[in-house]
């Protein structure tokens, strides 16, 4: 560990305390997306949304300890019924449906006995379809990309219109000459795989993980028309009740920042039957708070313990990127 590193977990584990407190009452909902158990090469996971288990081991460890970890169902139950939260709310989410999200989430969250809400975009479960941004990942590891062009090649293609991304992906699939296909073929990493529907089950029936929606193709809804916001969410809603028989209420807005959601995708929410949505805009939730437009903390592999703890004591995103991982 870096001198650098050691000043900053030490000052940051005198100051988690007085944080924690500072920010007594108010909601951290964490936002995962994969879990991985291997250190990877390359450009592969080089954006760090797949957290290392290990990791994520040791954040579960001090949630079950120093936080109040609520379902999503238990959170908007209180959120609209005006009542009070424990002193330290906490929810964990998992977006998208990756396999280990099972395979190494899944015991970890079992071992502890706290819940998670897992949002499916039920495409890339069902017909194991990727998600547009792996694909790029995928095609890009295989040429000579720095990770700087990665990120700004993705950045630019979420400001596009849904159509012209996917046209943009499959050309730059047939210029690198790699394309990750089926997620379900032989060959393909771990960290692109999905859930399958009977792991779904097994994790609905135990009581502990819940499902939500993130839409049916990961359509940016800030950006789509009326008829296909309904659509994304009504067929995604469908699969999940059809394979877990539990009600679908819960939802999570593919790429979810600003822009990315309007008034319009919300009422269309709420006329669906949903009762919460979740952005992917930073920060703790001040209550009382509209179960419609939460923020959320983006939990990552290029963080450490001591950087993690210190981001769920205050909120702030400013810690990330101070020191390396």
């Amino acid at each position: 560990m870096s001198w650098r590193s050691k000043i900053h977990d030490t000052a940051a584990s005198m100051l988690n305390g007085w944080g924690r407190e500072r920010h007594r009452g108010e909601l951290r909902v964490l936002m995962f997306h994969g879990l991985t158990d291997k250190v990877h090469k390359g450009l592969e996971n080089c954006q760090h949304k797949h957290l290392h288990v290990e990791r994520f081991e040791a954040l579960v460890n001090h949630l079950s300890v120093h936080y109040d970890v609520l379902s999503m169902d238990e959170l908007v139950e209180k959120l609209e019924n005006g009542r009070k939260l424990p002193p330290f709310p906490a929810v964990l989410t998992f977006d998208d449906g990756f396999a280990s999200n099972y395979h190494l989430a899944y015991p970890v969250l079992r071992s502890y006995g706290l819940p998670a809400t897992i949002y499916l975009e039920t495409e890339f479960v069902d017909e194991k379809l990727p998600i547009w941004v792996d694909r790029v990942d995928f095609a890009m590891q295989y040429s000579t990309s720095a990770r700087r062009e990665l990120i700004s090649f993705k950045e630019k293609l979420k400001t596009l219109p849904q159509a012209e991304i996917l046209a943009a992906v499959e050309k730059l699939e047939a210029e690198m000459g790699h394309s990750l296909g089926r997620v379900d073929r032989e060959g393909v990493p771990a960290i692109y795989q999905s859930l399958d529907w009977a792991q779904v089950r097994e994790m609905s029936a135990s009581g502990l993980v819940f499902f939500g929606s993130h839409t049916h193709s990961h359509v940016i809804l800030g950006r789509a028309a009326p008829a296909v916001i309904r659509n994304e969410l009504l067929e995604s809603r469908r699969r999940i009740e059809r394979e877990t028989g539990r009600p679908c209420l819960h939802f999570c807005y593919p790429n979810g920042a600003a822009g990315d959601f309007s008034d319009t995708s919300e009422q269309i929410l709420r006329e669906c039957g949903f009762r919460s949505s979740l952005t992917t805009l930073g920060g703790l939730n001040t209550l009382p708070a509209s179960p419609f437009l939460l923020r959320r903390l983006g939990m990552t592999n290029d963080l450490r313990t001591a950087q993690v703890v210190q981001y769920l004591a205050i909120g702030d995103a400013s810690i990330r990127g101070l020191v390396s991982a």
